[in-house]
């Protein structure tokens, strides 16, 4: 029982410390801070559709950099892994957008990852 524990224990110290989970924490939580500040201002669907298609550039380039390296790592071409990395991305943008449009009424707010 104490081996399960000290392993689910250094595991999730592990995740911690993974480059391309905080790469992708950082740019998640980018996102939220554009929903949360777009929810409070009440903006319009269609202008947060366009926020979001742009928002976080940084963050954006950085988590598509490591998802990049770690497809081409698995022997991906690097039009095969630019794709993966743009469909993750995607896939992130697009579940804001829909928290977005669920909560523009409501004005609840997005918590950041920690």
């Amino acid at each position: 029982m104490i081996t399960i524990i000290a392993t689910a224990m250094l595991s999730m110290a592990a995740m911690k410390g993974d480059p391309m989970d905080n790469a992708r924490k950082a740019f998640n939580n980018c996102m939220i801070e554009v929903h949360n500040v777009a929810v409070a201002e009440k903006a319009a669907p269609s202008a947060f559709i366009q926020t979001s298609d742009s928002a976080c550039p940084t963050e954006r380039a950085a988590y598509k950099a490591i998802l990049v390296k770690s497809e081409r790592s698995y022997g991906s071409s690097l039009a095969e892994a630019e794709k993966f990395a743009a469909e993750e991305i995607q896939l992130l943008v697009d579940s804001v957008v829909t928290s977005f449009n669920e909560n523009i009424e409501s004005g609840a707010k997005l918590t950041p990852e920690k």
